[in-house]
């Protein structure tokens, strides 16, 4: 058989042309052949054309919409003949040899990618939530060393602590701990932050094909895969990973996995060629565990898949859901401990009404789009977004005829709406389950991703465009000449866009990144210094200033103070509002000119640039260099305490609103603390009531042993009178507090704190974390639901050819 080349599909389908020599027609006049046009008709929309025999291949949906073959010769349509009035778009035969050529622009694209970001290997302190993911890792890594699984237990670097991989996607950290165990955490998170950054157009390329579209469709697609620049950030560009950027560490795994999940969905639901189910259900799954966000827009697009053939929509549903709820079953690890403990976790006050949680509105997406900053940032010339509006052109006029353009376009506008978000779409957002909890603006992350495809395609077409007019021009010049002629002028239009990115991410990215290893590696490194010799002194939390706000004051390097903390694994506060703690609003509002609150939140450490004292009575401990380590004198880790009503009453949207009182009352000064009846759980009934004015402390704590990290805290106290004690941790209803040998739940204590009642006299304390205890079942049926959907769709089409054996053929 010959080359073939892909034109639009005949208008009329009650001629559609099933095979040289015959002609279709109504199923009533014959059906003998129905098995041969089975065989033949293949599932896409845009049929080849023989250039050599000149006559089409049959049309997916022939039979179903009542022709069959039949006997009767017609006269084929020619391979080249042009529809007035459609924007032709085909691509050189992909020969053996022309195959090679999009992969070594893919290869030009990674490897760009691997000399530029070449400085993110190594391992650094890092000035984002990049110091967030590190922690993590580390502590994925001492739990794994410890023999335990990371999927939970206690983290208590932020936000007073919390069961942060219980209720984050905690995947990528789990995965790079288990890397780590070979070659370190640090070593380990920057490696898999510069592979996947780097080989990114690798994933670009490969969903692309799996979506159908040509391999220069792809290949041109992975070039501009790394180019991306916003305004609003957040999206699939380099500034939203990279050192100098937002450290989005756990989106950067979903991003690698997203163009995967797109494609196998789209074989899975539209059957365009045969996927197992099994197949794009982990992909699906997979992209949820490594970032929430990224997966709740991958089974969003499965709805996209099935509404853009509203001909087999019921199949489609059939399919969608079958792969929708099979991702659910394979990461029902992560999706059951979620939801079951969901209600314990905070809606941040500082969220509401503000672009993190809300987005933009239609106005300004729109506003960015077409200025160019959605895609090019500030660049001068919006190069990729112009091949976006030309691949969206494109894809606009073969909208009825090809299934692949009204793919994208869907997914473009699914996102699109998304990203809009509140401002735009007000109540609606309520249809979709969990909406209240959707971080809005994020969604940036699906107007790139179709960005970046339709680019591709706008990108093929003008090639096509310009080296059709290059042999039309110079027809004696080889036809290698002027494709290569093409492909060069292709990166010279792209040039400034590479150029930006040379001297973003390798010269000032770079420059910082060697600045700061530099400062890390010698005595300049003052905070490390300071840290060491607080640990030294006994436990407690240390203070180097609020986030956005003191926390520059001190600088390790580059790094402001509060990240440097986090950085050096210290239990801090400062770093507020990276984990969703009961207690990360209270923690976000830290008063240092309160001594009450130091000894609430156990700040036992504060560092500030020398010269400068604490707001607060303190003890110089040490000065080095540029910075001063104070200590505050605290309670420690557990006190004893009396509780008063009334209860407060509140849940996970208006805890801060209910309770936020308390930071500021005389309450907390005298040591009284309401009990909170939180998620329409029972409050703990008050030791003191309201007019009682008991002399002296409620108790004392006599021994204390923390080991916060490993999720258990071992304490002696004397009740003076019935008291509650009070662990200085956020509240999580996985606390179990064992008193003297009795384990026993939690009770909360404002402003969301653990504690529990005991009677007078001596007791014997050890609260002690609980990790969800069902991991090994809920593993087991994510194996099944990946073993079902691998082999029961073949089972259930054997067993249906049993049952209906096709008819003789003679």
């Amino acid at each position: 058989m010959g080359p073939v080349a892909s034109i639009p599909l005949l208008r009329d389908s009650r001629w559609r042309t099933a095979s040289p020599g015959r002609w279709a027609r109504p199923a009533s006049s014959a059906t003998k052949h129905r098995v041969f046009l089975k065989q033949a008709v293949r599932r896409c929309d845009d049929q080849p054309v023989d250039k050599t025999s000149g006559f089409a291949v049959p049309v997916q949906g022939a039979e179903r919409e009542g022709f069959v073959a039949g006997p009767r010769p017609s006269k084929a349509r020619p391979a080249g003949v042009r529809r007035r009035g459609k924007i032709r778009f085909e691509l050189p035969e992909e020969t053996p040899g022309r195959a090679v050529a999009p992969l070594a622009i893919v290869a030009m694209a990674v490897g760009f990618n691997l000399w530029v970001l070449r400085a993110e290997i190594l391992p650094v302190l890092y000035p984002n939530d990049s110091s967030v993911h590190l922690s993590m890792v580390r502590w994925a890594l001492d739990r794994i060393r410890d023999g335990h699984l990371p999927f939970d237990g206690w983290y208590p670097y932020l936000g007073l602590g919390s069961s942060l991989f219980h209720h984050y996607q905690s995947l990528p950290h789990t995965l790079t701990g288990v890397l780590a165990l070979g070659i370190g955490a640090d070593w380990a998170f920057s490696i898999t932050l510069y592979v996947l950054l780097a080989t990114w157009p690798i994933s670009v390329y490969l969903g692309a094909r799996l979506l159908g579209w040509e391999r220069w469709v792809a290949a041109a697609a992975a070039l501009v895969s790394s180019l991306l620049a916003s305004t609003p950030g957040y999206g699939y560009e380099f500034g939203s990973y990279a050192w100098r950027g937002w450290g989005l560490w756990s989106q950067l795994w979903a991003m690698w996995l997203m163009p995967l999940a797109w494609g196998f969905s789209w074989r899975a639901v539209s059957q365009s060629k045969p996927t197992r189910y099994a197949v794009a259900a982990l992909v699906v799954g997979l992209t949820a565990a490594f970032h929430f966000l990224s997966g709740y827009l991958a089974f969003l697009v499965l709805g996209v898949w099935v509404l853009i053939r509203p001909g087999e929509f019921l199949r489609r549903l059939g399919r969608a859901v079958l792969v929708g709820l099979g991702a659910l079953l394979i990461i029902s690890w992560v999706v059951v401990p979620l939801l079951l403990d969901s209600r314990w976790t905070s809606q941040s006050q500082y969220l509401r009404g503000k672009y993190w949680l809300d987005s933009f509105g239609a106005r300004r997406v729109l506003g960015w789009l077409f200025t160019g900053q959605l895609f090019d940032g500030t660049r001068t010339i919006p190069v990729i977004s112009a091949l976006v509006g030309v691949g969206a052109i494109v894809c606009i006029s073969r909208f009825r005829h090809d299934e692949r353009a009204r793919a994208l376009l869907g997914v473009m506008l699914l996102s699109l709406l998304l990203f809009f978000g509140r401002p735009t779409l007000g109540p609606a957002l309520k249809l979709l389950p969990g909406s209240s909890d959707l971080l809005l603006h994020r969604y940036i992350m699906g107007v790139h991703m179709a960005g970046i495809l339709l680019a591709g395609v706008g990108a093929a077409w003008l090639s096509l465009i310009v080296l059709g007019a290059m042999r039309r021009l110079m027809p004696q010049v080889a036809r290698p000449a002027t494709a290569a002629a093409v492909v060069l002028l292709g990166m010279g239009v792209l040039a400034p866009a590479w150029a930006e990115r040379w001297g973003t991410f390798d010269r000032q990215g770079g420059d910082g990144i060697r600045q700061q290893r530099t400062v890390d590696a010698s005595p300049d490194a003052v905070i490390h210094s300071l840290v060491r010799e607080a640990q030294a002194r006994g436990p407690g939390r240390v203070y180097a200033g609020m986030w956005h706000d003191s926390c520059t004051a001190a600088m390790e390097g580059l790094v402001a103070g509060c990240q440097a903390l986090l950085g050096y694994q210290v239990d801090s506060i400062g770093f507020s509002l990276r984990t969703t703690s009961l207690a990360s609003d209270f923690e976000a509002n830290f008063d240092d000119t309160n001594p009450a609150q130091y000894d609430l939140f156990n700040v036992r450490y504060v560092i500030l640039p020398a010269g400068r004292q604490p707001s607060v009575p303190a003890s110089l401990i040490e000065q080095e260099g540029g910075a001063a380590l104070w200590e505050v004198e605290t309670s420690g880790y557990v006190d004893v305490v009396d509780t008063v009503p009334p209860p407060i009453a509140a849940n996970r949207s208006d805890l801060y609103q209910q309770a936020g009182f308390f930071l500021q009352s005389d309450l907390l000064a005298q040591g009284r603390y309401p009990t909170v009846a939180f998620a329409d759980e029972p409050a703990a009934p008050p030791t003191l009531n309201g007019g009682e004015q008991p002399p002296g402390a409620a108790g004392s704590v006599e021994f204390e042993d923390d080991a916060l990290a490993d999720g258990t805290v071992t304490v002696q106290v004397v009740a003076n009178r019935p008291a509650m004690v009070v662990l200085k941790s956020s509240f999580d209803p996985r606390w179990q507090v064992i008193v003297d040998g009795f384990p026993l739940g939690p009770q909360m204590v404002a402003p969301s704190l653990v504690g529990k009642t005991v009677p007078p006299g001596p007791h014997t304390l050890v609260f002690r974390y609980q990790p969800f205890p069902s991991y090994d079942a809920l593993f087991s049926i994510g194996a099944l639901a990946f073993l079902g959907l691998w082999f029961g769709p073949g089972i259930l089409r054997r067993g249906r050819g049993r049952n209906h054996p096709a008819p003789d053929e003679h």
